[in-house]
């Protein structure tokens, strides 16, 4: 057979046959068979460099033995499938970074967030899909190479590891894009609050992912997908046990935080911290009320801190109020307000133009005085506060996170 016909055989070009004569190159792992099936031997024979007889194939001893030749082969066809599947995985991440920079570009540019969530979140699923397609030629160009088993389960390891690593990194993008569907359909999400929300969405995932690679090494090890050496086994036993041990102590304290941070929440909410402005007697407490404040308008979309440009005055116009029966009635009338006492007579009478969220005050016997307005001012100042608290209590998280994995690995075996 001439090196043309064997590489029309191949779907390949004769100059290539004529390297492999030359061993200037091997061929791909996936063609071993067929190569094999066209010079009528075996895998076995065709990379071990040598064709026995048939009282040869009896021998069991003979069938173990390789020759130099055959062992530099299969060194390098491995070393060959391994830099192929590296370089699949790479284009997979480049999906995954696609996908990063298309959410970022319509949450940032467009105000685009949910539509820049899904459409990453096409890139990250097509990352995915084809890293399970480049794992699964990976392991099919080597299943009928004849290697050896040691051989054969590191080469599974490397690229389990691989492929680990390239989804363990789609996962973080996913949980750090995953707050902008939280936000309204029109609008973007700040990149102060994406970068801090992204971070805990990201942390979030990767925990959750950790504790799904957790079970499905256990999973593949226990299927026989790969095996490992007795120093290896005793090292994995140790580390499996001390990661099971280091996930419940973190489970627990991000538990007992996760609940006082709730607790504070509840107790120290917006509405329960504000301050206020107090008032001692009744002409202070109308004056202040009466005063006219111009209206700044704003639009807070969830997890989103920016302030809308005010409308022009003269778009806004004069408003007009109307009665219960419809009718057209003055701004006096539609914005007076009445405070009584706890026997119902009137003790403050006033003409309201703040934008109040709440007034404080006990009904007495013929008065109500102190009495304490809380503005949408006094609301905001409250939530910077709350906001600080939920920074604090999210940089605890993030620090027990951090305390358990750092004990994790200055414990784990090597």
């Amino acid at each position: 057979m001439t090196q043309k016909d064997l590489a029309e055989r191949l779907n390949v070009s004769d100059k290539t046959v004529s390297r492999w004569e030359r061993d200037d190159g091997a061929p791909d792992l996936a063609a071993i068979p067929a190569i094999a099936e066209i010079f009528g031997v075996t895998c076995d024979e065709l990379l071990r460099g040598e064709r026995k007889s048939p009282e040869e194939r009896t021998v069991v001893s003979k069938e173990n033995e390789t020759t130099p030749k055959g062992e530099k082969q299969r060194q390098r066809l491995l070393k060959s499938t391994l830099s192929q599947y590296k370089n699949h995985t790479y284009i997979a991440m480049g999906s995954t970074v696609v996908g990063m920079i298309v959410a970022l570009v319509c949450n940032l540019a467009f105000l685009k967030a949910i539509l820049g969530f899904f459409l990453g979140a096409i890139f990250f699923a097509a990352s995915i899909v084809c890293q399970a397609v480049f794992v699964n030629k990976a392991f099919f160009s080597v299943e009928d190479a004849g290697l050896d088993a040691d051989i054969l389960s590191d080469f599974k390891r490397k690229v389990i590891g691989l492929a680990e690593k390239s989804i363990g990194l789609t996962v973080a993008f996913i949980g750090f894009t995953f707050p902008l569907i939280l936000v309204d359909a029109y609008m973007g999400l700040g990149s102060d609050s994406l970068l801090i929300w992204g971070a805990m969405g990201a942390a979030a995932f990767l925990l959750i992912y950790a504790i799904v690679l957790y079970f499905l090494n256990a999973s593949l090890l226990k299927k026989g997908t790969y095996s490992l050496s007795e120093r290896e086994s005793t090292i994995y036993q140790h580390n499996h046990k001390l990661k099971r041990t280091c996930a419940i102590v973190l489970a627990v304290v991000l538990t007992v935080t996760f609940i006082g941070h709730q607790f504070a929440t509840s107790i120290w909410g917006p509405y329960s911290i504000m301050e206020g402005t107090t008032f001692e007697d009744y002409d202070s407490f109308i004056e202040y009320m009466e005063q006219d404040v111009p209206a700044n308008p704003s639009y807070n979309a969830s997890l989103k801190e920016s302030a809308a440009v005010p409308a022009p005055e003269e778009q806004i116009g004069t408003p007009t109020y109307y009665d219960e029966y419809g009718n057209e009635i003055s701004e006096e009338e539609a914005l007076k307000s009445r405070l009584k006492d706890k026997n119902g007579n009137v003790v403050c009478e006033y003409i309201s133009r703040r934008s109040v969220v709440s007034l404080r005050y006990t009904p007495k016997d013929g008065t109500i005085l102190p009495i304490t307005v809380c503005t949408e001012e006094d609301l905001q100042e409250a939530r910077q506060v709350a906001a600080v608290r939920h920074v604090i209590f999210g940089a605890a998280y993030c620090i027990e996170c951090l305390a358990v994995v750092l004990v994790y690995f200055k414990k784990r075996a090597k």
